[in-house]
């Protein structure tokens, strides 16, 4: 049992597919009383197995990721977590600002969303205040998302239909792009600068969220849907 001046430590699981990134994350944590990192996670995939293992306060998700990213990743989360107590916290953590990424994380249930440019000393208090069942949007997202709410009745029927299209990460539209131009895997890898592994995992994830079974098929699908 804590003592009332005790305060709990903040379990932290790292999300993110850059190494580099974690590392320091991990390192400016370490510095930072009352707060721990319990677990790091490269893909989204990896992401989910380790919040059921390690039942972290705080899941620090990235969103373009190869193998399954932040979105799917943050979805399943929530849908396996009981909604009548509060559970594992989940603050979108990106590079992108795009109304795909926003739109599709906060769908999926993300607490709170965090440009990379975010003050260490700010991520801390973000953190702070979603643990308590606050929200958070970055500035420049909130201005994004009341955008997207003032002029939702106007685009209520785009909205109804893009709603059900796949949720394509940037990266997976970019080797989405390549695949319609012909491009093998060997070829996508060289030009993205990219493993021949992490090339494959990317192409089984667009087939997977297309429900296409090869190619040719998400090609035809991407230029007849506009995905690209």
């Amino acid at each position: 049992m804590l003592l009332h001046n005790e305060k709990k430590t903040v379990r932290i699981l790292l999300v993110d597919d850059h190494a580099l990134i974690r590392r320091g994350m991990k390192g400016q944590f370490s510095l930072e009383p009352g707060f721990t990192v319990v677990g790091e996670a490269c893909d989204g995939a990896e992401a989910i197995e380790l919040t059921t293992q390690l039942e972290p306060d705080v899941v620090l998700m990235d969103i373009d990721m190869p193998v399954m990213d932040g979105i799917t990743a943050t979805q399943q989360i929530k849908s396996q977590q009981p909604a009548n107590h509060l559970t594992t916290r989940i603050l979108a953590l990106s590079a992108f600002d795009n109304d795909t990424q926003v739109m599709g994380m906060l769908a999926a249930g993300a607490d709170g969303y965090c440009l990379k440019t975010i003050e260490w000393e700010q991520l801390v208090a973000v953190i702070q205040l979603i643990l308590t069942g606050g929200a958070y949007l970055d500035p420049q997202i909130a201005q994004k998302v009341a955008r997207m709410l003032k002029f939702g009745a106007l685009t209520a029927e785009v909205s109804e239909s893009e709603i059900q299209q796949p949720i394509l990460s940037n990266r997976e539209r970019e080797i989405l792009k390549l695949i319609a131009k012909g491009n093998s895997n060997q070829e996508i890898a060289n030009q993205l600068y990219l493993s021949l592994g992490t090339v494959k995992s990317y192409v089984r994830m667009i087939l997977n969220k297309l429900s296409v079974d090869d190619r040719v098929q998400a090609a035809a699908m991407a230029v007849r849907e506009g995905l690209i």
